[in-house]
């Protein structure tokens, strides 16, 4: 199983060449009343990544890839059974959750990631950015355990995509609610606490929590009516205290409309609660194709949400869709890596199923005399 998964590593140098850039993702953490803990995050994009959902069975042997595409690093072999989305192909996790309850997933980092310089005399505990999700999943149950072992491994530049170093930072969730951002600035690791469970791109996470203080009037609650000059105003409508929420597509407005939105947004109980709380706020940060440009090059490119996933922690559900299938699929963790005899895959672009109710129609009777009461709307 070790020999499958370096033999399909020596592409990597390969499809990375041919990578889009990623110019957006957007991560969050709920929990409920009762302890249920989901994590959410969206992969933005050019064109396809060729996605699947990719089931890596406790057991499975890895070998890191060094900064000149050999696989010579950090030995490594499943703990923990995997769950999560690849990339091209590749057995290496973009984001996903393994059977412990511990869910992460890689964010782009763009100007502001510069990792550890390679040592060769430390290439046996070197890996790539690229690596880092698979790494954390194999190995760890909760964030304590990330935060404690990081230190003890090295993350390298890997082979360079025609369009540079891909930049990347990393959002890691456990099933107690605890989160953690791993970062690497000026090529030191930093790893910081993530009481707010919201995670965006560029700048370093510490700059984002700095820059909520720019929206400290920013409320759920509607503002009051004021008198200026004798004339009493009211808002118009209703969010009014979210009057200035930022709604455009850059990293610090999506952090800035996520930590609003999973910090407003009312406590519910019960999983079946909590997983349409993670739906629902993570539709939010959604692109649709056309809404965000660049025409910096010879041709515009047009980025768009890939696809959405949300790890149910404590169900150990993995659900996903995708940008041409806005249906919701679900993954069930335990019976996917009982079943596996070696590492599969789940096709994620499939046609959306539109469900025909049209016969579900029932008769609605006569129309009541006092059909509509002044007692009601």
């Amino acid at each position: 199983m070790g020999r499958i998964v370096k033999l399909v590593y020596a592409f990597t140098a390969l499809l990375l060449a041919l990578a889009p850039v990623l110019e957006a993702c957007t991560s969050i953490g709920v929990k409920t009343t009762d302890g249920y803990v989901f994590y959410a995050r969206t992969m933005e994009g050019e064109v396809s990544f060729g996605s699947n959902v990719c089931i890596i069975p406790k057991g499975t042997a890895y070998q890191g890839t060094l900064p000149d595409g050999s696989q010579k690093g950090l030995t490594w072999t499943v703990k923990y059974g995997i769950v999560g989305m690849n990339t091209f192909g590749l057995p290496v996790i973009s984001d996903g959750m393994n059977e412990a309850g511990l869910a992460a997933g890689n964010l782009l980092f763009p100007d502001f990631a510069q990792y550890q310089v390679f040592d060769p005399a430390k290439a046996s505990k070197t890996i790539t950015q690229y690596e880092v999700i698979t790494w954390i999943l194999s190995n760890f149950a909760t964030v304590d355990e990330v935060k404690q072992a990081i230190n003890n491994i090295r993350i390298c530049t890997g082979p360079q995509a025609k369009t540079g170093v891909l930049e990347l930072h990393y959002a890691v969730h456990d099933a107690t609610g605890g989160s953690i951002v791993i970062e690497h600035v000026n090529g030191e690791l930093k790893v910081y606490d993530n009481p707010l469970g919201v995670m965006t791109n560029s700048p370093s996470f510490d700059w984002h929590l700095i820059n909520l203080r720019n929206y400290v009037h920013v409320s759920a609650t509607n503002a009051a009516p004021f008198t200026i000059a004798g004339l009493k105003e009211s808002g118009l409508g209703q969010g009014t205290g979210m009057l200035g929420l930022p709604g455009d597509y850059t990293p610090p407005s999506r952090f800035v409309r996520m930590v609003a939105l999973v910090h407003s947004a009312l406590p519910v109980t019960g999983p079946d609660e909590g997983l349409n709380l993670a739906m629902t706020i993570i539709d939010n940060v959604d692109i649709p194709i056309g809404a965000v440009r660049d025409a910096s090059g010879k041709e515009v490119i047009y980025d768009r949400t890939q696809w959405v996933v949300i790890s149910d922690l404590g169900r150990k559900r993995f659900y996903f869709r995708t940008y041409e299938n806005k249906d919701w699929r679900m993954v069930d963790v335990t019976a996917a890596l009982t079943s596996a005899k070696g590492i599969m895959t789940i096709q994620a672009d499939t046609p959306p199923q539109y469900q025909d109710v049209t016969s579900k129609a029932k008769d609605y009777g006569a129309i009541p005399l006092n059909y509509f009461p002044a007692s009601k709307p």
